[in-house]
């Protein structure tokens, strides 16, 4: 694995942008300047096959790390997933079995390279320590734990006062993520704020083995294009590394006008500078915050595709949404006459449009489904002859089928 110098001059500030605290940095410091190759870890739990721009904050401050010349770790936590981590939820997090496992962490390294640089990236597992792990030696690692500690968790605290239970696998995650970061020797680790009680407990274990304890790097949870709720492939608020261009800028396009500065800095590799002036220009009306939202969402398509296909999103978008025209490629369906009549959920999940009945159900109650131009609310409408239609889902998705 090639390895760039270690750049022991290179700019804090820009080194640790988007930060919202670090602990831990004086040391941190230090060690860089003295020229040191820091190991700079990150864990994630695969539990889902997609990644969404809220993972690649935490990836573009790896990259960083990377071009500096420190060993950036990305630590798959096919052990713990197996556990389940409560981190930001108030119930148990379902299992998975080891096949879903393993199709989750196929498809996720098959998307890291958008942000960071596989020639350097180290990429291991916890179950490499985990699994030979012995139970009197976990136990033994316990005694040097306090209990009281992990009550502390506000999660838990959250649960016990609404009168939930908190499981005992769940009670001792904090204690196996821990543990990673000893297995690696981490210098540092990069993590939203949802982590931050668990990575606290990994200094803590650190220490408790006599090595240094590692710096925290906190990065703040991105928001999803909801506006509310933090980006999450559960609540449908998110914008996938690996989905197509135009859907990439649609959903951009949608985000609310106040995310905007948060989503320059976060999402997009554009210096601070830069996005500063952008948000400068348009508190000041020198430019309107719809050409400021277009131009972000070229900065990210252009990041996680190329430049020829974030001009060709962006004219997607102006003549589907500006000009209110049906694209040229819309996808056509042939469906049997024979079957008439069609029930509109069955050929909404036959097209490809929604995934289950459920879900077309609810597209159409929420106003989101258009045929033949024409908003439809009804859920039990029924195709009876043949013929051509228009049918649109959202702002971005159409098919049209024939009938016969």
């Amino acid at each position: 694995m090639s390895q760039r110098p270690v750049n022991r001059d290179v700019n804090l500030d820009d080194l640790f942008a988007g930060a919202t605290e670090i602990i831990g940095r004086e040391a941190l410091e230090k060690k860089i300047r003295a020229g040191e190759r820091l190991v700079v870890k990150h864990g994630v739990d695969p539990t889902a096959r997609d990644l969404h721009l809220g993972y690649a904050v935490n990836y573009q401050a790896m990259r960083r790390f990377q071009d500096a010349g420190h060993t950036v770790v990305l630590l798959i936590g096919d052990y713990t997933c197996r556990i389940g981590d409560p981190t930001g939820k108030d119930k148990t997090r379902p299992e998975l079995t080891r096949e879903q496992i393993e199709a989750n962490i196929e498809s996720m390294l098959t998307q890291v390279d958008r942000v960071l640089d596989v020639e350097t990236l180290v990429i291991r597992r916890n179950s490499e320590w985990l699994d030979p792990m012995h139970l009197a030696d976990f136990l033994r690692l316990g005694t040097r734990l306090s209990a009281a500690r992990l009550w502390e968790r506000d999660m838990f605290q959250r649960r016990l006062a609404a009168g939930e239970g908190v499981m005992v696998h769940e009670f001792l995650y904090p204690v196996l993520q821990g543990y990673d970061s000893y297995a690696l020797q981490s210098d540092i680790t990069i993590n939203g704020s949802d982590q931050k009680f668990n990575e606290l407990m990994g200094r803590q274990i650190q220490q408790l083995f006599g090595q240094d304890p590692q710096a925290l790097m906190i990065m703040p949870m991105l928001p999803g294009t909801d506006g509310v709720e933090k980006m999450s492939q559960s609540l449908g608020n998110y914008i996938g590394l690996a989905e197509p261009p135009e859907e990439q800028y649609g959903k951009v396009m949608s985000i609310p006008d106040d995310l905007m500065p948060l989503f320059y800095s976060l999402a997009t590799r554009l210096p601070q500078s830069d996005c500063d002036d952008i948000m400068a220009a348009v508190a000041e009306g020198r430019t309107g915050p719809m050409d400021a939202k277009m131009r972000l969402g070229r900065a990210i398509v252009e990041q996680y595709h190329s430049a020829d296909a974030a001009q060709a999103a962006e004219q997607h978008f102006i003549n589907v949404h500006r000009k209110k025209a049906v694209p040229d490629d819309v996808p056509e369906v042939e469906l049997p006459a024979g079957e008439l009549p069609l029930g509109l959920l069955s050929v909404l999940t036959t097209v490809g449009l929604t995934k289950s009945n459920g879900e077309g159900r609810r597209v159409v109650k929420q106003g989101g489904l258009k045929l033949d131009g024409e908003p439809l609310r009804d859920d039990r409408f029924e195709f009876t002859a043949p013929g051509e239609h228009l049918i649109q889902k959202g702002k971005r998705h159409f098919v049209r089928i024939r009938i016969g």
